[in-house]
């Protein structure tokens, strides 16, 4: 099957600081052309005599063929990021962030430097999410091919220079920061939310099981959403969920562990996911506190 170019759908008259000249040739020509470098390369293998090829063609046609596939996915992960305003709202993503990173704006930090450190070279700088350790991890991508390995990009930086000389020249620094003015930050939660709930197919727990599960109950809803509520699980206490790292330390590891959000999705996935890589028997309540509401679940004043 060969693989079938996407259209470029952001509306580049909306784009600041990046001409659409710019973006439509990086898409016409090199996204494009990694595309049907791809399927050429695939047609190639599709007609091999394995048996009677040399080790050496094998060799390059197969790590052409891995440069080619992971540079046409990350440009189309890379065009899909484009068209925001480049301003990330409070949600679950900034909450990974903070966990993560410490901030959203430390995150900014580090990320923007990588990318601006690869000016005048090649590559990729990506936001990813890492399965083995539960956690966002900004990394570094040569020749289309240094992913981390068990981890989902879902954002993607291009710092090959095709990404940007026909605007900034050398100036790649500048080129970074007019990219971060224009993510789509709706588009990269979606791809981590994405993300998250396929690790955490492992860790759910309902309603109804958890009535009849001995386990701690920590309420990790969002701090804002935690301060609107007024009740919470029953026997529960809240844990902010940006902090793991600092709260952690007051757990057993010995004993097992509940974390509910306010509808079972990425924060109190993610949340349970982190704490399983850092050895920690937990589990999520699925559908959060609004399904053991609508269950008719034992409830507590907040405290």
């Amino acid at each position: 099957m060969e693989l079938q170019i996407r259209p470029l759908e952001v509306d580049l008259s909306l784009l600041k600081d990046l001409s659409p000249t710019l973006i439509a040739s990086h898409h016409a020509n090199n996204y494009s052309g990694a595309v049907n470098r791809l399927n050429s390369i695939r047609a190639q293998l599709a007609t091999l005599d394995w048996q009677a090829t040399s080790a050496f063609n094998i060799n390059g046609l197969k790590r052409e063929e891995l440069v080619a596939a992971n540079s046409a996915v990350l440009h189309e992960l890379y065009f899909e990021s484009l068209g925001g305003d480049g301003v990330l709202p409070s949600s679950g993503l900034s909450v990974a962030l903070t966990r993560d990173f410490g901030s959203v704006e430390q995150w900014r930090s580090e990320f923007t430097a990588l990318g601006k450190a690869m000016g005048g070279g090649s590559g990729w700088a990506i936001l990813a999410w890492s399965s083995r350790e539960g956690r966002l991890i900004n990394h570094w991508a040569a020749d289309h091919t240094n992913m981390l390995a068990g981890a989902t990009a879902v954002l993607a930086l291009d710092m090959y220079e095709h990404a940007y000389h026909l605007d900034f020249g050398a100036r790649a620094a500048a080129y970074v920061e007019a990219f971060m003015g224009n993510i789509r930050w709706d588009a990269v939660y979606d791809r981590y939310r994405t993300a998250v709930a396929s690790d955490a197919i492992v860790c759910g727990i309902t309603v109804n099981a958890l009535t009849e599960f001995r386990a701690n109950v920590l309420d990790v809803r969002r701090e804002e959403d935690f301060q609107a509520a007024e009740h919470m699980v029953q026997g529960a206490s809240w844990r902010d969920p940006s902090q793991v790292s600092r709260w952690e330390k007051e757990l057993d590891r010995a004993q097992p562990y509940i974390v509910y959000c306010m509808k079972g999705l990425d924060i109190g996935r993610s949340t349970a996911l982190a704490l399983r890589a850092r050895g920690f028997n937990v589990r999520y309540l699925e559908g959060g506190i609004d399904a053991w509401s609508r269950a008719k679940a034992p409830l507590q004043a907040k405290l």
